[in-house]
């Protein structure tokens, strides 16, 4: 069912570049509030000149986060084989759940109005609230008029749709190739997967960049008098990702009650030591292993299923970033005293949707890929910088439930093919 082989799944190393001097990327994280916190008090509105970094830096993530989405699909999809009625349903599960992630993230942030209290208007540069579009508008503007323009525009949705095109195209050609003996395909799909390697390499380096970013940003508005109100809207912000993160696993247990048939409280038992290694490391590709021996030791999955979805849900599944961006671009959109309609919070589920497809296998993917979901909706990016002073908490929280939403498809898609006396009889 999947080309993974166990000698392909270890842990993988981390890159030096993701710890700038042998530090975590969130304590440079930490040091960049500590010191902006003074720095604006002391220079007062002087201090918005340090914003020039955050603007440097979203200007490279920019620059760099479009293409690396594009190859990060590419590789995803050469990289497995997913054929069947088997991967049919498991893509099936993960659109489902994604849809409810955002469906919850739009929910909340509307109820409690998290960015209502903040005051990042003075970020915006004058930009213009963007116009609500009608849906006609929206769906011709998912077909590209040209590649180029996409890239330009920073078009996620358009660049996802024809990337998952080309991506189906060439998986088709690898297939027949496959069968005819062919091996100089394989040249093709390294030169893929090496160009989505080189720009993730010099993403990272911009990412080490980004505790500059934190700094700017935060200098710039406690200088301006804003920082208090910015930090209590983004307690708030937390509150609406957690509770909206456990309202997301509270479906996937209502899923493994009605459609598996397994008790809720054997599930997280089995995923315990799961949610421990995640919570830990922040990466859903670095628990891939432990995941794997849950689902087949104490949740009896079988091998093929487990793989199937734990390896490929790293690249497409990612519920908890999905609901996380939803609520980050409805906070963000709020704290700049802009209303987006329900034609434009549509399109934040449309392009988040696309976003978290090739978030998976990129560091600090939630973050990177929100420019993008910005330029979707016309809002400006400046003030994204300022959600690191809690996204080092938050990306914990919505890796394990990204790694969760991994467990319950693989479940799901194995009860499938189980007769029904097997499933009850593991419930």
């Amino acid at each position: 069912m999947t080309t993974i082989d166990d000698a392909m799944i270890p842990a993988p190393a981390e890159e030096p570049e993701s710890r700038p001097g042998g530090i975590p990327l969130y304590i440079w994280v930490l040091v960049a509030i500590a010191l902006a916190v003074p720095t604006g008090l002391f220079l007062g509105k002087d201090a918005s000149h340090f914003k020039l970094l955050a603007d440097l830096i979203i200007r490279a993530l920019n620059a760099v986060a479009a293409p690396l989405v594009v190859f990060a699909i590419l590789s995803a999809i050469l990289g497995n084989d997913v054929r069947g009625r088997q991967g049919a349903r498991m893509m099936g599960f993960y659109l489902l759940n994604t849809l409810v992630a955002m469906l919850i993230a739009l929910v909340l942030a509307n109820v409690v109005q998290p960015g209502a209290g903040a005051s990042l208007a003075n970020l915006a540069n004058g930009t213009k609230a963007p116009e609500a579009k009608t849906l006609a508008q929206i769906a011709v503007e998912l077909i590209p008029r040209s590649i180029g323009e996409s890239l330009y525009h920073n078009n996620i949705a358009q660049l996802v749709l024809f990337t998952l095109a080309i991506g189906i195209g060439l998986a088709k050609l690898r297939n027949e190739a496959s069968e005819r003996g062919d091996v100089r395909f394989h040249i093709v799909i390294d030169l893929i997967n090496y160009t989505f390697e080189l720009l993730m390499k010099v993403l990272l380096w911009v990412v080490a960049l980004v505790p500059l970013a934190v700094f700017g940003v935060v200098a710039s508005s406690v200088g301006n008098q804003e920082g208090i109100k910015v930090f209590e809207a983004l307690a708030w912000l937390i509150v609406v990702v957690v509770l909206g993160l456990v309202c997301q696993v509270a479906w996937y247990l209502a899923e493994m009650a009605v459609l598996a048939r397994m008790s809720p409280t054997r599930f997280l038992s089995g995923a315990r030591d799961v949610l421990a290694s995640t919570f830990s490391t922040a990466s859903t590709a670095a628990t891939i292993p432990i995941t794997l021996r849950a689902l087949t030791g104490p949740l009896r999955v079988s091998r093929a299923s487990s793989k199937l979805a734990a390896c490929i849900g790293t690249n497409f599944n990612n519920d908890g970033t999905a609901l996380y961006q939803a609520a980050a671009v409805m906070f963000l959109a709020q704290s700049m005293g802009t209303r987006l309609s329900l034609g434009q919070q549509f399109v934040v589920m449309l392009t988040t949707l696309f976003a978290s497809v090739g978030a998976g296998s990129i560091p600090s993917g939630s973050f990177v890929t929100l420019p993008l979901i910005f330029a979707a909706v016309g809002l400006p990016p400046d003030a994204i910088p300022v959600l690191l002073t809690v996204d080092w908490f938050l990306d914990r929280c919505r890796t394990s439930s990204n790694v969760l939403g991994d467990m319950t498809v693989a479940v799901l898609i194995d009860r499938d093919q189980k007769p029904d006396a097997e499933a009850n009889a593991n419930a």
